[in-house]
Order: structure tokens, then C-alpha cells, then sequence
């Protein structure tokens, strides 16, 4: 199977990269010009938007501590890793990418809005450390039901399973097909308890 970014030169974060985005992003006019004679320095950085680089891996973004605002959608991105350093997030986008597993999250403990619509998602897991989520967007990917809970589970393990999303304000599910009779059966009620 040929997939889009087979024709598309993959691109990485570097050094190089980064300086372009943060410059483009930062401050403009007398304080842009002020910045790029003094450089700025990555742990200062609070918002950093990487979209539609063709970035195929996350990597070299651990300089920037202070990030909370972290947009790396529409990339070709395979896997989520190389996040553990930014603690400090708040919002992630990794929506439109080629991710097939949620792994990488452990560590980004603050995050409250979280975006992986449109990728390869087959099973939603490893996010019991993500608390503070409020918004959680994993519509359009390649789930069959939510959280791969099979028809022989009982509620109790549906619910317990879901307890990352408790306290979630808003969850998109939107164009995603669930083909499991049960989940379905069971999400409706599940969110009237909450």
C-alpha cells in the first residue's frame, strides 16, 4: 500500500526548524526585532506551532520546558514520544497524523485539552495519568469500540476503564464507527451518570 507520505520528503524537528517557527511566532516588530538579535531561548517558549511540516518524529523539543500550547497536527507523525520533558502542557494537538497507539503521554500530567483526531487509533489506552483532561478529541480513527472492551466485560470494567475521562467536559467521537453493539448500549448511560 502506498501511503501519502511515501511521496512526501519526511521531515524532522531540528534546530534549525525550531529557531524558524519560534521567530515566526514570536514577537513581531520592535520586540521581534530585539529577539532575533538576542536569540530566544527555547525554555522561555510558551506556545510552539509545527503544523504541516511533514514532521514524520517528535524530537528535540525537550529545551522547551515552559511550553503549554503544543500544535503538531497535519504531520505524518507515527508514534508519540519525545514529550516527556514538557510537563508543563496544557494543549496538544497531534490531530490528522499516522499515530496507531497512545503511548508517550505518561508524564504530561497537566494536560487538559488533548487532540488525536483523524489518525490510526485502534485501541484508546495508557492515559490514566492524563487527570486534568478536560477536552479529548480521538474521533475518525480506527476504533471498533471504545477501549477494545470486549461483549464478555461487564459494565464495572467499562466504567473503571473509562475513569480517565470521568471529569472530561467534552469528548469527540465524531465520525468514528463503533461496531461493537455493547459500547455503544453502554455510552449513553454511562455519560447521563456523569
Amino acid at each position: 500500500m502506498i501511503r501519502l507520505y511515501d511521496t512526501i520528503e519526511p521531515n524532522v524537528i531540528d534546530e534549525e526548524l525550531l529557531k524558524l517557527a519560534v521567530e515566526e511566532q514570536g514577537p513581531q516588530e520592535a520586540a521581534g526585532q530585539v529577539a532575533k538579535q538576542e536569540g530566544i531561548n527555547f525554555k522561555d517558549v510558551r506556545s510552539l506551532q509545527l503544523d504541516f511540516q511533514n514532521i514524520l518524529r517528535i524530537d528535540n523539543l525537550w529545551q522547551f520546558v515552559s511550553l503549554t500550547k503544543l500544535q503538531l497536527d497535519n504531520n505524518i507523525i507515527e508514534k508519540i514520544d519525545g514529550l516527556e520533558s514538557l510537563v508543563n502542557l496544557v494543549w496538544l494537538d497531534l490531530s490528522f497524523n499516522n499515530i496507531e497507539s497512545i503511548e508517550g503521554l505518561d508524564t504530561l500530567v497537566n494536560l487538559e485539552d488533548l487532540s488525536l483526531f483523524s489518525n490510526r487509533i485502534a485501541k484508546m489506552d495508557a492515559m490514566d495519568s492524563l487527570v486534568k483532561l478536560q477536552v479529548f478529541s480521538i474521533g475518525n480513527n480506527m476504533l471498533d469500540n471504545l477501549l477494545n472492551v470486549s461483549v464478555h466485560d461487564s459494565c464495572q470494567c467499562f466504567i473503571s476503564r473509562m475513569t480517565f475521562l470521568l471529569k472530561k467536559r467534552y469528548l469527540n467521537l465524531s465520525k468514528q464507527v463503533l461496531n461493537c453493539w455493547w459500547s455503544c448500549e453502554m455510552i449513553q448511560p454511562f455519560w447521563r451518570a456523569i
